[in-house]
């Protein structure tokens, strides 16, 4: 009975210790997100393609959970208890899916690998992804490579870098994530509108070109027929 006791008494002890001392803390999970509005940065022309968004790639030191932050060039750190709720690659590609469907860019924008091939490709890598800390200032960093690829031919059509950084108000990781939701909101509505220029040049030069010819003029006097004038045709070009 003694043993008993003293097991219960120990094990009370342990309990009021771990309500005092062992509090554990809770893991914060965030995510990027914002509502796309892109179509004021392109036409109303909706392309007779089909895209496909791939994952995008990620550098190595991003590629976790914990939100990553650095106070120099040289050193990263990663919060424990600030974390995405899913891995950064995947928050980028699935925001980059929900811009492209709204911009109504093209007839049809998949996300999965399907049995049908799509027309084009679209995808990238993240360089980086982070809070940046300089002294009583902070800022939300992110870089990205993104590149459009013919599918059938390989061939990519259009690539860009960006690298941009938004001071925020306050250390708070959800103003940071704010401020990286921004940032990747801006990239991707410069991403819409170059594509939106190389797909306006490709849609126009695949539309078959038709020439009009004017019809041939005579003038003819009394007795000698003068010989055949023609008009000027104007340059081949488009039927309106």
């Amino acid at each position: 009975m003694a043993v008993g006791k003293w097991l219960v008494a120990s094990g009370v002890i342990i309990l009021v210790l771990l309500g005092c001392f062992g509090r554990v803390m809770d893991i914060n999970y965030y995510q990027l997100d914002y509502v796309p509005t892109p179509r004021s940065m392109t036409n109303d022309t909706i392309y007779p393609y089909s895209i496909r968004v791939k994952d995008f790639d990620v550098a190595e030191a991003y590629r976790r959970n914990n939100i990553v932050y650095r106070q120099s060039p040289f050193e990263l750190r990663f919060y424990n208890y600030e974390q995405w709720a899913v891995r950064p690659e995947y928050l980028v590609s699935d925001m980059l899916f929900r811009h492209l469907d709204a911009a109504k860019l093209f007839s049809e924008v998949r996300r999965n690998i399907d049995s049908e091939e799509p027309d084009f490709i679209i995808g990238g890598t993240i360089r980086a992804l982070e809070e940046y800390d300089n002294q009583d200032e902070w800022y939300a960093h992110l870089a990205i490579y993104m590149n459009l690829q013919d599918y059938k031919a390989k061939k990519v059509l259009w690539s860009r870098e960006w690298d941009y950084r938004k001071k925020v108000s306050n250390l708070k990781t959800v103003y940071v994530v704010r401020g990286l939701s921004e940032l990747l909101e801006r990239i991707n509505n410069e991403a819409m509108a170059d594509i939106d220029s190389v797909m306006r040049a490709r849609h126009y030069a695949e539309r078959p070109q038709t020439v009009v010819l004017q019809p041939v003029k005579e003038s003819v006097r009394e007795i000698t027929k003068t010989p055949t004038e023609m008009e000027t045709l104007p340059p081949p070009g488009a039927i309106e």
